[in-house]
């Protein structure tokens, strides 16, 4: 095909634009390096919050502060080696159909870019290391106004900040290997998330922002040592990162097998 319109060698160059370097690598499309990854951890952890549920609204001990601390809500006052199994324990725990939809909503979105973006035992490792520290802060802030009398917490919600917050940084991380609207659109996406999820704790009654800002920093802190997916150019999950992904896992089922036998213990 022929044509008598301009040599694009002879054009002149737009102001401002610079040309691709012919040695440097093309920018990924990140949803088509890694979209394929399936977040079975993000559906296992939401399952199991709806059978939970589900099992506390068929026992109607939906919102029954008592009930929700046989099943393993924190609370401060206890001694440490009950108190540590309950901190991960009470991320399973949800307060109304509200608080597991929305969460259960959040952690869809969240879930699946962590496992696809941090690798599966990344994933377990910023669900329970975040999940444990906001429900520490959390109980350390209700031990302090709240010295007499019963104060429980429940949700996952700090869990999921905790992975918000590692989307945040992973954006950052992975902003040379997209293409700069791509990465500026991630990290402005997820500000918006957790911008409004904070926001939102500032408005509704019973919401603990201490716990999602402590959420948001453990997330944070975490994605800056753990290793991107090879396919967006990190190494391969070696032993050390295997060991402790197993180990988290292994304390989420732990804290979840503990607490269904404290409730069904408690009925």
């Amino acid at each position: 095909m022929t044509g008598d319109g301009p040599d694009p060698d002879e054009l002149e160059p737009v102001p401002g634009y610079i040309p691709p370097d012919p040695d440097e690598a093309p920018p990924v499309e990140l949803w088509r390096a890694v979209g394929d990854v399936a977040p079975w951890g993000t559906m296992l952890l939401v399952v199991s919050w709806t059978v939970l549920f589900a099992a506390l609204a068929v026992r109607r001990e939906i919102g029954d502060s008592y009930a929700l601390f046989a099943w393993g809500a924190d609370a401060p006052g206890l001694p440490a080696r009950d108190t540590a199994w309950r901190l991960l324990a009470s991320t399973f725990l949800h307060a109304g159909t509200a608080h597991v939809f929305f969460n259960a909503a959040s952690m869809l979105v969240f879930g699946p870019a962590v496992e696809r973006i941090l690798t599966r035992p990344g994933f377990w490792v910023l669900y329970a290391g975040g999940g444990a520290l906001s429900s520490l802060a959390s109980l350390l802030k209700r031990a302090a106004l709240h010295p007499a009398g019963l104060s429980i917490s429940v949700g996952a919600s700090g869990a999921i900040f905790a992975l918000g917050g590692a989307l945040l940084v992973c954006a950052f991380r992975v902003r040379h290997r997209l293409a700069p609207g791509r990465a500026r659109a991630l990290g402005a996406a997820m500000l918006f998330l957790v911008g409004q999820g904070l926001a939102a704790g500032f408005t509704e009654h019973a919401t603990d922002n201490t716990a999602h800002a402590a959420g948001l920093a453990a997330g944070a802190l975490l994605a800056t040592v753990l290793p991107l997916s090879p396919r967006l150019g990190g190494p391969s999950p070696g032993l050390a990162l295997r060991a402790l992904g197993a180990i988290a896992a292994l304390a989420l089922v732990t804290s979840l097998a503990l607490g269904v036998r404290g409730g069904l213990a408690g009925g």
